[in-house]
């Protein structure tokens, strides 16, 4: 009597089905994960430039200024970035009150800076303001709460109580008094995720 080694054409093609299921159910979930995953890596890039701006202006005691720009940030042009709503460079920059000449103080491109390359991105960021001076004390010159807006269209909409999604996009605030702070728009309260 023989012993058989190995499996069977059936036994193969039922585990092949299995395997093939569970990537079916499992590869969507993934997707959603890495678009999450890339929102929330714009959102903290952000965040980290807009709380660099105010350390530095506490720390300084001066105006320091944070710009969203789509102009290239690097030792020679930070001082002329134009403010873009939709901008994916971030930059940092001191402003001399005795001369007005800014001095730069970091400066992140799109890759680093907000996670998306000025190519085919697919995370777009929508400010209200896209310039923020933070004052000495920490606070602002804005008159109202800024807000950017950290979505991904190509991934699909966003969630909300009317569509529900599986992504979730984010929103970073700063008040008037330099309180810098990420929350989920589709987020009701009391939940401390809403803005």
């Amino acid at each position: 009597m023989r012993t058989s080694q190995g499996m069977t054409l059936i036994e193969l093609m039922i585990g092949l089905v299995i395997v093939a299921l569970l990537l079916g159910i499992g590869l969507p979930a993934f997707n959603a994960f890495i678009a999450n995953t890339k929102l929330r890596s714009v959102a903290e890039g952000l965040q980290t430039g807009l709380s660099l701006a105010r350390s530095e202006a506490m720390r300084r005691n001066s105006n320091v200024e944070f710009v969203l720009t789509n102009d290239v940030v690097d030792l020679g042009t930070f001082a002329d970035a134009v403010p873009a709503a939709n901008g994916i460079h971030w930059v940092v920059r001191l402003v001399d009150p005795a001369t007005g000449v800014p001095a730069l103080v970091e400066g992140k491109s799109g890759a680093e800076g907000t996670g998306r390359a000025s190519g085919g991105s697919t995370v777009l960021t929508a400010a209200s303001n896209p310039s923020i001076f933070f004052r000495g004390l920490g606070g602002t010159t804005l008159g109202a709460t800024a807000t950017f807006d950290v979505s991904n269209p190509q991934a699909g909409a966003c969630h909300t109580v009317a569509t529900p999604s599986p992504i979730r996009c984010l929103r970073v605030q700063v008040s008037v008094s330099g309180l810098i702070r990420m929350c989920d728009p589709a987020t009701a309260a009391p939940d401390t995720r809403a803005c």
